[in-house]
């Protein structure tokens, strides 16, 4: 069937891995189709962290040497910085424990397409405190995912399908039920 052959292109799963899915089990190959999405979350992460933390460095060292102050005080003045590092890194290990978990849920009904707007806080100097941001959530058996617009192409609004999912949220697998 069409449907099914586009949602295995889209899921990156195969026949064999919703057959295993059926039975409760998540295959080696979705495993490491999750753990490359992990892994790429994580790198993501460390550039940006390299990046806050090079400049917070580069700022603090031109800072102290247009002042003409010597770093005698080196430590003390980075603390803030190191502080914001150490936090974020423990953010990046609990997201790939969270991620990491390989338990198989499912969820079975009619897909709901719905956006979801949500004011966040506005990280700019200029402009208002807060923004819109728009986001794709597709709701299924009382399950919410994050998704994107793509898959409003392949799955239709009010038909019934079955998703087979990590604890961690990601969908490893769908099938197509009925209209």
């Amino acid at each position: 069937m069409l449907r099914n052959s586009k949602l295995q292109e889209y899921f990156n799963f195969t026949y064999t891995d919703l057959q295993s899915n059926r039975m409760g089990q998540v295959t080696d190959n979705q495993r490491i189709h999750v753990k490359g999405k992990v892994k790429r979350f994580n790198n993501r992460i460390l550039i940006v962290l390299a990046i806050m933390f090079m400049l917070t460095f580069g700022g603090f060292v031109i800072f102290r040497m247009a002042a003409g102050n010597t770093f005698t005080s080196f430590p003390t003045a980075m603390l803030g910085p190191i502080i914001t590092l150490v936090v974020l890194v423990v953010f990046m290990v609990s997201r790939t424990n969270r991620k990491n978990d390989f338990s198989l849920k499912k969820a079975e009904g009619i897909v709901n397409f719905v956006w979801v707007e949500e004011r966040v806080r506005n990280t700019s100097d200029t402009g208002p405190d807060y923004k819109t941001v728009r986001r794709l959530e597709m709701r299924v058996g009382g399950v919410s995912f994050n998704v994107n617009q793509e898959l409003m192409d392949i799955i239709n609004q009010g038909d019934t399908y079955r998703f087979y999912y990590t604890g961690g949220g990601d969908i490893v697998s769908a099938e197509f039920l009925n209209k």
